[in-house]
């Protein structure tokens, strides 16, 4: 029985042993999935922080662009201004030109005999009109408002 017994142990120890060894075994084999993870992670890392650079280079870039933007539109913006400035002056400086012009051409037409003809031929019938209205519509003299607007008949 001594024998059985030694051997039982010995077993038992074999199996303790053996039980250890496959727990350490274990123990690694996740300690080299923990430091796998870890580098995988360490290489995630350092590719985002590279494609962070190549992003903050591109904002710069497209944050300079941006500016370069901005400032020609404020140059296209005061230029149009500058455009409408000359363009509202030289309206005026022509519609001046025009009424000079008209006035000019309507003293050449007041000076002409033809404007002082036609004016005392308008004049005249005008008082003839408003002469025949009076005597016809008006036998006491009193003015009467009600038939000015008639036309006199036909002569």
């Amino acid at each position: 029985m001594d024998m059985w017994l030694c051997i039982k142990r010995a077993i038992n120890t074999a199996e303790k042993a053996k039980k250890a060894y496959e727990d350490g075994r274990a123990k690694v084999a996740k300690a080299g999935k923990a430091i796998q993870a870890q580098a995988n992670l360490a290489k995630d890392m350092q590719a985002a922080e590279r494609q962070v650079k190549v992003y903050q280079a591109k904002l710069g870039e497209m944050s300079a662009a941006l500016e370069a933007v901005q400032l020609t539109a404020k140059e296209a913006l005061e230029s149009k201004e500058a455009v409408q400035v000359a363009f509202e002056e030289s309206e005026r400086a022509r519609a001046s030109e025009i009424e000079a012009a008209v006035q000019e051409a309507i003293q050449g037409y007041r000076r002409s005999t033809e404007f002082s003809t036609l004016l005392d031929k308008e004049v005249g019938s005008e008082m003839a009109d408003l002469l025949y209205r009076f005597k016809r519509y008006n036998p006491g003299k009193k003015l009467n408002l009600n038939f000015i607007a008639d036309p006199p008949p036909p002569s």
